[in-house]
């Protein structure tokens, strides 16, 4: 009996891990400096056209945030970042994004 505890826990350890891996937002590295716009503006139109994974830092009133997606352009300096694994979804104007950086998908 104590053998198949210790199995239940190391399975429970290994799907509790697992699902917080697949769910959680990559790991923040600290707030980046702001980039130029003419830099962003490059880079989100890069995004957009070649359908790439991107992680935003989002200038807030308090604080910088961050958050990671697929980026469509919904009007001239406006963007929709949509997270498919958890049906979310933000709408971004140019002058509230802090940083983009693009990651590989694996």
């Amino acid at each position: 009996m104590k053998n198949l505890q210790h199995n239940n826990k190391g399975v429970s350890k290994f799907v509790y891990n697992s699902y917080q891996k697949l769910f959680s937002e990559p790991n923040f590295k600290g707030i980046e400096p702001q980039m130029p716009r003419f830099q962003l503006t490059n880079f989100l139109k890069q995004a957009v056209q070649n359908h790439y994974l991107v992680t935003i830092q989002i200038n807030g009133t308090d604080a910088v945030y961050e958050t990671t997606g697929f980026l469509t352009e919904a009007s001239e300096n406006r963007f929709i970042l949509s997270r498919s694994h958890q049906n979310v979804t933000y709408l971004l104007q140019l002058h509230n994004i802090r940083f983009v950086k693009r990651l590989s998908i694996n």
